[in-house]
């Protein structure tokens, strides 16, 4: 008995620190929102959109799926070190050329994505690749040795960095697009600089070329190559669909109601940052099903609990952004499933990673990415940025089921019930809400998700609860 109640206080203790940053960081990030939408016009926030899908689609192809090696191979591998640097090397190297690619490159570049010529930003960039490296190895070690109080204390100084950042710019030299793109590169590089003093004893190492060691994690890696472009795809075929149809108003619109969806990535980012390093020494611990059950049907009572909130009461909440983006509220419902089936498919794809069956995320992207063009295609000509939510939100659903169903295929089933309830029930919100946007409408489907879940929201309490008290402590 004192065995369990010591490692559910630990799993209290390691849950609660990891949570702190993520959260506060989170809502660090969201207070920059209104600031944004007061100082800039949609149609910049469209183009700071566009930006950051070039930045997240080159991020994808830099890493090559190492960085997830690295997760994979942690608590395998003995050497740490010697597994940083042969993880570390081969993007480091590959953004140093794709940073001159697009310094080269520049202007064609540019005039795909903003339609004119600017040089500054593409720089940015391109400078920006080798430092987002860094940064990425230097939280992932930080997360895989579970030192949950410092890298809260990263993701909240990270955060806040960026807002001040972001407020300077803005308020005194550049009122548009580039003073975010540029609070965004200074923030980058100071989180760069930090982390690696922070981690230095983890760098210093005579590095030798491990070649068994780099062929087991690329191979790991290589199949996530064409799923992480799929994914890009997934994740941008709204925007490019916006840009083709529509304009940089209407991307900007998109875009801040992509950030007020993104409430629920404060669960999402608190999640995964857990999540990433307790599964796979849960897996190595040869730890019980149940409990992989039981932490997938809580984080999804939480997170259809906070859809249905958010649905709601979007009306409201859209209300702290400038007046210019109140048309951005019936956007948010569908685009919702994005953060909750990512998150979600996380507590129920393990045995894809467990049985080091990758290739399956390809086969996963290429029907999930499809559907995303395929829909968009069909609607957002006619009904414009609602309709790129709506394909998008659907996309998202179907990825979650694919994930789900083979990796049950692949490894253990658990029961999956309570997810297709919570999924349809949300799916019937979110296309009331959109059609009618009707408060009174949106309130009885949202209680009928509350008395579903209120078990659970129970328990979800009980867990606040225990968390702040083992925190004073």
């Amino acid at each position: 008995m004192n065995g369990k109640e010591e490692n559910k206080k630990d799993f209290l203790k390691r849950l609660a620190g990891f949570s702190i940053g993520p959260i506060v960081g989170a809502l660090l990030g969201f207070i920059s929102v209104p600031i944004q939408t007061w100082l800039i016009d949609p149609s910049q926030l469209g183009k700071t959109a566009m930006y950051s899908m070039a930045f997240g689609l080159t991020s994808l192809f830099i890493y090559l799926g190492i960085d997830q090696s690295f997760v994979r191979e942690y608590n395998v591998e003995k050497d740490k070190k010697n597994l940083l640097w042969n993880s570390f090397l081969i993007p480091f190297i590959f953004s140093i050329i794709i940073m001159f690619v697009y310094i080269f490159f520049y202007e064609s570049i540019s005039k795909l994505l903003f339609n004119s010529i600017e040089r500054y930003i593409i720089r940015i960039l391109a400078f920006s690749l080798p430092f987002a490296v860094v940064f990425r190895f230097n939280t992932l070690i930080i997360r895989m040795k579970e030192k949950a109080r410092l890298f809260s204390f990263i993701q909240i100084t990270n955060r806040l960095i960026g807002l001040i950042l972001l407020i300077i710019i803005l308020l005194f030299f550049n009122k548009n697009f580039k003073g975010i793109i540029q609070a965004q590169f200074y923030t980058l590089i100071l989180s760069a600089v930090i982390t690696t003093f922070i981690n230095i004893d983890d760098w210093k190492y005579k590095f030798k070329l491990n070649k068994v060691l780099v062929k087991k994690i690329v191979l790991f890696g290589l199949p996530l190559i064409p799923t992480s472009i799929m994914m890009w795809i997934l994740n941008s075929m709204d925007k490019i669909a916006l840009r083709t149809w529509a304009d940089f108003n209407s991307i900007g619109l998109y875009s801040a109601a992509f950030k007020i969806a993104g409430i629920v990535g404060i669960v999402q980012q608190a999640f995964a940052t857990f999540w990433a390093p307790t599964v796979y020494r849960w897996y190595e611990n040869n730890v019980s099903t149940k409990k992989y059950e039981m932490v997938s049907n809580k984080l999804n009572s939480i997170l259809t609990t906070l859809f249905a909130f958010i649905v709601l009461f979007k009306n409201q909440i859209i209300m702290i952004l400038s007046p210019e983006y109140k048309s951005a509220a019936i956007i948010v419902p569908f685009l919702m499933f994005y953060p909750i089936m990512y998150t979600l498919s996380e507590t129920t794809q393990m045995g894809i990673g467990f049985t080091r069956k990758t290739h399956y995320n390809i086969l996963i992207t290429i029907v999930a990415s499809g559907m995303n063009v395929v829909g968009n295609f069909i609607l957002v000509p006619k009904y414009g940025a609602v309709g790129a939510s709506v394909s998008t939100g659907l996309s998202y659903i179907v990825f979650f089921w694919l994930r789900t169903f083979i990796s049950r295929f692949l490894w253990k089933k658990f029961d999956i019930k309570k997810h297709a309830i919570s999924i349809f029930l949300m799916i019937i919100m979110a296309f009331f809400s959109v059609i009618y946007n009707n408060f009174f409408i949106d309130l009885f489907l949202f209680m009928i998700i509350i008395v579903y879940n209120i078990k659970d929201i129970l328990w979800g309490f009980s867990l606040i609860k225990g968390i702040l008290i083992k925190n004073k402590k």
